[in-house]
């Protein structure tokens, strides 16, 4: 092996080389020709044809140069498992940038190896894409990457001839070692101190260059030359595949598994369920509503994805997010029906690791949830890490009670109390903007007539979502309406219910009580000094009203058609008992004994929202962790999930800004502030997310692609219950999260 003493540096552009060896010879001896030692006072370059284990000895002598030219695979060393992409493979990636690390990485592979030049394929029957590559290549390193146009067998009989060609054009001089190379070597010296002749002497210093060792092809890489490769036939018949059941015919077992994340995988067909047959391991029978997995162009019509036959740990993640829509498809071709798939923005799975995170780290989360339920900070919990758009780690712990009967799942529906804040009224405010019907800066006499000439008719959007409109912090509304004398209209739906004492409360609100809510929430005060940040439910309460009075619609079904539906949150929604959900699926919470005396199972713990009939904008909504980290997703890809763009990325761009002194919190979200912060101090300034009363959490942090998502029932069966913040359980989860990406080696 050739031994380099200096330190590597590869440019963009054309590479500054160093010689330290004196003039060298450019006449090249034909490999398959050579049968003895040279004078090696001036090294000679060996040039061969193909790849052969003969090739291989004079890699590692330091006496010879080497020249190889390479085949369609582009694989310079085809028996030294290590498995690189084909020209097919290149030529199918659009992005230029990964083309480029690609020929960085061959480059100081070969040089590593000992190949001194690569010769390009010749482009005579290549594709139009396949030229591209072949022609980027010289460009990107000209006196490494050489074309096969420059080589040349046939030898001039004269210096004169000599001379003229290889003015007029660029031209290597291959010779039989049986010729006279000597002769050759002397009028290939005289041209290259000529300086007219600028090719040679930039191809002599070439020999020697300083580079950055490569043994193997980095995984990093090949998940982009991979990702960036793959190519779909007709993808808009058949992908992104949303079905929940698929049938998968292949022998990937890893793969298998992979897309059980995604849906129930059947290993047999069945009549109108999606079938993928794999087909990059042997021929199967497949049909034409099939879709197929390739590795060689071979189908026009049925829907595919061809795949280059690079070989890396972590191709299934890749492989199911293209198929689930997760990832999108971005290879080219030739073939005429081919066309690429947008990502649609799914949320995806990947090992932790494949993610850049380090998965024995995480297990630490393990420990602290389980210290958490046995110290009674909580019965259970759910647990979702998604990052760079895959869930890494999607995990239920404990039990619903304290009896260790029923276990939490990861469906499990959880009431996620001020989470409502961000999941549902500040997407319901962000779409009214968008719509153009609302301005941040509207007051509330604008839209709403009740508050004309009261206390907070001049208070803006941008205030209240900012709990900066001097309202008070809390307000028992709840108490206020069991007082009087229509206690009957507010609670007894019948006269049974009455006689049993069997309250409807709020489920089912009596006109009245919610127009004596409105009355009451008008006319509370405000705080001493409005002006002051005071984080508030009621301002909350007041936007509520104001989707209501903008949208023409009841709140709950604004949120639901503009977004829980199309997002296919099937999880979310609020009064999941009256929907039909049993206690079997829903975690409880208190058992409230100041105003309904019952166990709070399956209806909004927080009074106030229970008084509104269990839709509130400050709490009621119940929810899954899975469904959260759909939510977070897209406020984190600004405004876009699943192939739809729901608020625009300026919209949603202002709520995640403070706008008023001594006030950490953006537009509804909450924020850093190195004083009282729930995420983790080491979340980016940019990150953004809410905490909420029943123990629940969402953060986001667009630094790093990643999104936490922590939902528990910590007032079961009493909200005195303050154990999980005296443990510092969500902080500490989400200190191991950022952790383990500082832990990845």
């Amino acid at each position: 092996m050739k031994r380099y003493l200096q330190i590597v540096f590869i440019l963009n552009c054309a590479i500054v080389f160093a010689n330290d060896s004196g003039t060298l010879s450019e006449v090249w001896i034909d490999g398959s020709s050579f049968y003895k030692s040279l004078d090696h006072k001036k090294k000679t370059t060996l040039y061969f044809n193909k790849w052969t284990t003969y090739t291989e000895q004079f890699l590692s002598d330091d006496n010879y140069y080497v020249a190889l030219q390479l085949g369609l695979t582009l694989d310079p060393l085809p028996n030294d498992n290590i498995n690189l992409p084909s020209l097919r493979d290149l030529s199918a990636i659009e992005n230029e940038n990964v083309r480029i690390d690609y020929f960085r990485f061959l480059e100081s592979f070969g040089r590593t190896y000992g190949v001194n030049h690569m010769i390009l394929p010749d482009t005579a029957g290549l594709s139009v894409y396949e030229k591209e590559i072949v022609i980027q290549a010289n460009e990107h390193s000209p006196y490494y990457f050489l074309l096969k146009s420059c080589l040349t067998h046939s030898l001039p009989d004269s210096k004169k001839e000599f001379l003229v060609e290889s003015e007029i054009q660029r031209t290597i001089w291959i010779a039989n070692q049986n010729e006279n190379t000597k002769k050759l070597n002397r009028w290939s010296k005289k041209a290259a101190d000529s300086k007219r002749f600028t090719f040679y002497s930039a191809l002599k210093k070439s020999k020697q260059v300083e580079f950055i060792p490569a043994f193997e092809f980095p995984v990093s890489l090949a998940k982009r030359v991979f990702s960036e490769s793959v190519i779909a036939i007709d993808p808009s018949i058949k992908f992104p595949i949303l079905e929940k059941t698929v049938t998968y015919l292949g022998d990937d077992e890893q793969l298998r598994k992979r897309l059980g994340q995604y849906a129930k995988v059947l290993n047999y067909r069945r009549k109108e369920i999606t079938c993928i047959v794999d087909l990059r391991y042997g021929e199967r029978d497949y049909f034409d509503e099939d879709i197929l997995l390739l590795t060689e162009a071979k189908i026009k019509r049925n829907s595919a994805l061809i795949f280059s036959n690079l070989d890396f740990a972590g191709q299934d993640v890749l492989i199911g997010k293209m198929l689930f829509g997760a990832h999108g498809i971005h290879g080219r071709s030739d073939v005429s029906d081919s066309r690429k798939m947008i990502n649609p923005a799914y949320l995806g799975f990947a090992d932790p690791q494949f993610e850049g995170m380090n998965d024995s780290h995480l297990l630490w989360m393990d420990s602290l949830a389980s210290y958490a339920i046995k110290n009674f900070a909580t019965p259970g919990m759910q647990l979702v890490v998604v990052k760079n758009g895959s869930v890494v780690m999607e995990k239920p712990y404990g039990f619903y009670t304290y009896d260790s009967i029923k276990p939490v799942s990861n469906e499990t529906v959880y009431d996620i109390a001020s989470l409502t804040k961000v999941i549902g009224t500040l997407p319901a405010i962000a779409l009214l903007i968008d719509q153009g019907k609302l301005s941040l800066d509207d007051s509330l006499s604008q839209h709403l007539d009740e508050f004309r000439g009261s206390n907070k008719g001049g208070a803006t959007i941008r205030q209240l979502m900012a709990h900066n409109a001097g309202l008070l912090p809390y307000v028992p509304f709840w108490s206020m309406v069991m007082d009087g004398d229509r206690l009957d209209a507010f609670y007894y739906k019948t006269p049974e219910d009455e006689a049993n004492d069997v309250r409807t409360y709020g489920l089912e609100p009596h006109p009245s009580m919610v127009d004596s809510l409105k009355s009451f929430i008008v006319r509370s005060n405000l705080i001493k000094d409005p002006t002051e940040y005071t984080y508030s439910d009621l301002g909350f309460m007041i936007l509520h009203l104001l989707v209501e009075e903008i949208s023409e619609m009841p709140f709950e079904q604004y949120l639901a058609e503009n977004f829980y539906l199309p997002m296919k949150l099937n999880h979310t929604a609020f009064n999941p008992k009256l929907k039909g959900r049993s206690f079997e699926e829903i975690a409880p919470t208190e058992y409230d004994q100041r105003y309904r005396n019952y166990q709070v199972w399956g209806e909004v713990h927080d009074r106030n929202a229970l008084v509104f009939g269990g839709v509130a904008g400050h709490a009621g909504l119940f929810s899954t962790a899975s469904d959260l980290a759909k939510m977070m997703s897209m406020f984190l890809n600004n405004g876009y999930y699943g192939g739809k763009q729901y608020i625009s990325k300026e919209t949603l761009s202002q709520f995640n800004a403070r706008y008023f002194d001594d006030n950490r919190r953006g537009l509804g979200w909450d924020k850093k502030d190195g004083k009282r912060d729930s995420a983790s101090s080491l979340a980016s300034d940019l990150s953004f997310g809410h905490t909420g009363f029943t123990g629940t959490m969402v953060w986001a942090d667009p630094e790093e692609d990643l999104i936490f998502v922590f939902l528990a029932n910590r007032i079961y069966p009493d909200a005195n219950n303050w154990k999980l913040g005296e443990l510092n359980t969500r902080t500490n989860l989400h200190d191991v999260i950022y952790q383990s990406l500082e832990n990845t080696n």
